[in-house]
């Protein structure tokens, strides 16, 4: 994606004050990548200091965030923001606080069509923004074979529209908006993509391709905006970031998307954070970001060809 040596850029995502992005970095951008048993050593550093340990020091009885009535409202603040962004760090469900989390999100969000809904003490019909981000999270905290993860597999599936995408809010046309379906495929290893899985994601890639993943509709300025967390808002570096994954990055329908991520690049090499929604924030808006840079970085080596 661009020819500056990113040396220095990446002896910054290594720094050890922040664990989470050391353990992240070297174990997707490190060629070649550390073995097994040092990859392990500084995954479990991750939670002692750094942005896992100031999302951990805010949990309630080693279960819950802001509230035990929903893990979804407060929006940024309760249990499933928090899970999400774990899930990123690299967490997984051997933290006892990020297993009693997620049962306290199975117990009130699970709904009875086998999809996610968000809205406490309902249960009863999966909806497409929640469902797909805690899929994501779900596989990434290590629950990839538990059924109730399955099951929301299948219903992502059956929800996708006829045009190949899907709508949070129940219209019968799809949008680039409603992202997480393809997120959550992204990362179920290929070996476990059923067949319906694979047409699901080949006819939702071709959906957003022919969008060139920022084409729909009037101008929309957020979706040029490199926020992170992103799980509530598309932007240009969610589409990059799960197409890439799926396998899509040398597609000709990636450049005008990648050309707005390489634009945005600051001559140091590294990329500002976009303010992101609410006040959940792990860095300064405006100011170089590890986070963004992290996956920017990651997207350019995916088209390259690198593995995963």
């Amino acid at each position: 994606m661009s020819s500056k040596p990113a040396g220095p850029v990446l002896a910054w995502l290594l720094e050890p004050r922040e664990p989470a992005m050391r353990y992240l970095a070297s174990r997707h951008l490190l060629r070649p990548r550390p073995s097994p048993r040092s990859l392990e050593r500084l995954r479990a550093a991750v939670p002692r200091k750094g942005w896992a340990s100031a999302i951990l020091a805010r949990q309630r009885e080693k279960t819950w965030w802001a509230t035990k009535r929903s893990c979804y409202v407060p929006k940024y603040r309760s249990t499933i923001w928090q899970l999400q962004v774990l899930a990123d760090l690299g967490l997984s469900r051997r933290d006892e606080r990020v297993a009693n989390a997620v049962e306290f999100w199975f117990d009130l969000h699970y709904a009875r069509d086998g999809g996610y809904d968000p809205w406490e003490g309902k249960k009863r019909h999966g909806h497409l923004c929640t469902t797909g981000n805690m899929v994501r999270s779900l596989i990434r905290l290590g629950y990839l074979d538990d059924e109730r993860v399955q099951s929301a597999v299948r219903w992502l599936v059956d929800e996708q529209l006829p045009d190949g995408a899907w709508d949070c809010f129940g219209r019968k046309r799809g949008t680039i908006d409603a992202w997480e379906a393809m997120s959550a495929f992204a990362d179920l290893p290929p070996a476990r993509r059923s067949p319906d899985v694979r047409r699901a994601i080949e006819r939702g890639a071709e959906f957003f391709l022919d969008r060139r993943l920022l084409r729909e509709g009037e101008h929309f300025r957020p979706w040029y905006r490199l926020r992170y967390p992103w799980h509530y808002h598309y932007n240009v570096l969610v589409g990059l970031d799960f197409l890439s994954a799926l396998g899509y990055g040398r597609d000709p329908r990636m450049a005008e998307a990648l050309a707005v991520l390489r634009d945005r690049r600051q001559e140091d090499g590294r990329w500002l954070l976009d303010r992101p929604p609410g006040d959940m924030v792990l860095e300064k808006a405006q100011e170089p970001s590890k986070m963004i840079t992290f996956l920017a970085l990651r997207v350019g080596q995916r088209v390259r060809g690198h593995r995963r």
